[in-house]
């Protein structure tokens, strides 16, 4: 049996790598649609966005719902964000800045562990686990996915923030000391996509437990190459 992790041990010696998931138009620029620099005014809009689509899906995503979820007069999202196309890019680079910040915190803090594969499945399952109680960001991202298969332009963008999160997995890989190859951290990192989804769709009670057992048969089945248990 996989087992139970209540909260990061202390550093050990064990080969260790972390999976990670971490997945236009109008008046935004690039700077515009990073998190780190929108307005307070544009991440509230992006922010009651998010909810909107979460909860109705696309067809429930108008301005109006948007600015009767962030508590706005009505006109006010589509002042900053005028064409669904400008509102969907902003949304996606939101999403994926927020996703990015919690795995680059969770890289630095496996790096100041290397070694360790019981203290990267707890760290690693509590970074899923928030995503999974605050559940709505999530939910967008697979939703902003699935429309990237029928739009080219968001798909290119989804794409390049897969890679970047590819290329983090892989610097993990090699500080744990396994060699670095795309298709080992492109596997984990579509592996990890099947766990979130998997455990979306559990009752909330059960989704911790079920994180923390796939991780630890992912991380040493596939990096280790220790029989799944």
């Amino acid at each position: 049996m996989c087992r139970r992790y209540a909260a990061p041990p202390p550093c050990a010696s064990r080969p260790v790598v972390s999976c990670l998931t971490h997945q236009g138009g109008g008046d935004m620029t690039e700077s515009d649609a990073a998190p780190r620099a929108l307005s307070a005014r544009r991440r509230q809009i992006l922010e009651a966005a998010i909810t909107v689509l979460a909860g109705q899906g696309w067809r429930g995503l108008t301005h109006r719902a948007i600015d009767r979820a962030a508590g706005l007069p009505e006109g006010s999202s589509s002042a900053y964000y005028r064409s669904r196309s400008a509102l969907q890019t902003a949304m996606a680079d939101f999403v994926v800045g927020q996703l990015a910040t919690d795995v680059e915190a969770l890289a630095a803090e496996l790096e100041e562990c290397p070694g360790d594969h019981d203290r990267a499945v707890a760290a690693t399952t509590a970074t899923f686990r928030r995503w999974l109680d605050e559940s709505d960001l999530l939910t967008a991202r697979l939703e902003l996915t699935l429309a990237a298969a029928r739009d080219d332009d968001l798909a290119a963008q989804l794409r390049d923030s897969r890679e970047g999160l590819t290329s983090i997995v892989g610097d993990i890989l090699a500080r744990g000391g396994h060699p670095r190859t795309d298709a080992v951290s492109g596997t984990i990192v579509a592996a990890v996509d099947g766990v979130l989804i998997s455990a979306l769709l559990r009752p909330p009670a059960h989704r911790a437990r079920f994180v923390a057992d796939s991780l630890d048969l992912l991380l040493g089945s596939l990096v280790e190459g220790r029989p799944a248990e």
